[in-house]
């Protein structure tokens, strides 16, 4: 992707995606968790990383479905 294109990315959704470690503190979770979320299937990047140390981003809707569907599936198994 070039640059000019992630930078008008940003621009567009510069509130919505958020780096790993962006995306934990969201969620009020580790940035392991974060990890499994994808590895389970769960959650999915928004813009997969790039390499060179350029993170995958996650989008926060995305997030809080997660959250919500982790909920219902916690209150299901309590009642």
């Amino acid at each position: 992707m070039s640059g000019g294109v992630m930078s008008r990315l940003y621009d567009l959704y510069a509130k919505d995606l958020l780096t790993p470690s962006q995306a934990a503190v969201y969620a009020e979770v580790s940035e392991s968790t974060i990890r499994q979320w994808v590895h389970r299937g769960l959650l999915e990047a928004a813009l997969p990383s790039q390499g060179r140390g350029i993170p995958a981003l996650y989008n926060r809707p995305d997030l809080d479905d997660v959250k919500r569907i982790l909920a219902e599936r916690e209150a299901a198994r309590a009642a």
